[in-house]
């Protein structure tokens, strides 16, 4: 689980201090000096698709012209339409109000505040919030497809209602929550929305007067920061 990370300038690359270990929410240890190891980084590969980070616009033109050249060694062109410039928060400061930041040549017309890659949400503030309310918003529409056929059915057994809540609708929450950086707020909003389907699941209403947090001990299961910290 990486904790924290601190980038500075390297030649055409990031060059990254990380340090493993820790509570998932452990803010206090992004800034210690202990257990720190380094890294450069360059390029990130995934299949057929490749992300180049650098620190200025000049280190990803070189990088990119670079990736390009080898890639026409070996008979292989870059999709220019599909290729996109994403400047983070990290390295916002290294480009000016005015200047055009799709001056790396890159086939984009533009750059892209938000980014979604394999159905997570890449923000420039390097934030996992968009991409927790995409999955939230996913979620919450596969919960109440399912109102009808599943959960407001009497002749299913809890048992098995939960058994498909954990196969669909947290598969569908928690898709990607291995990368995201994650406050306490954050963990909230999942953790909101996970007693609510399971009130809902268990059929526990405010006017039974019992707290909303006994709907995971009708439906045997832990609460959403057990899987976060599992995952």
């Amino acid at each position: 689980m990486m904790l924290g990370v601190a980038f500075r300038d390297c030649a055409a690359g990031v060059l990254i201090h990380y340090r493993t270990g820790g509570d998932v929410t452990g803010a206090r240890r992004l800034h210690a000096k202990t257990k720190v190891q380094l890294a450069v980084l360059r390029d990130l590969l995934f299949a057929d698709d490749c992300a180049l980070v650098a620190h200025t616009l000049a280190d990803a033109q070189i990088l990119f012209d670079r990736f390009n050249n080898a890639a026409r060694r070996f008979g292989l062109t870059v999709s220019l339409k599909k290729t996109e410039l994403k400047p983070c928060a990290s390295h916002i400061r290294h480009i000016r109000p005015r200047q055009p930041v799709a001056s790396i040549t890159v086939g984009s017309n533009g750059s892209v505040v938000k980014l979604c890659y394999l159905g997570s949400f890449l923000s420039n503030t390097i934030s996992a919030d968009s991409d927790i309310t995409s999955r939230l918003a996913k979620a919450c529409s596969a919960f109440g497809k399912l109102q009808r056929r599943l959960w407001g059915v009497h002749d299913v057994s809890l048992k098995t209602k939960i058994a498909v809540y954990r196969a669909v609708l947290l598969t569908t929450l928690l898709y990607g929550c291995e990368t995201w950086t994650l406050y306490r707020r954050s963990i909230r909003r999942l953790h909101q929305f996970h007693l609510r389907c399971l009130s809902r699941t268990a059929r526990v209403k405010w006017q039974d007067k019992i707290p909303i947090t006994d709907a995971m001990n009708i439906c045997c299961i832990t609460s959403i920061e057990a899987f976060l910290l599992k995952a």
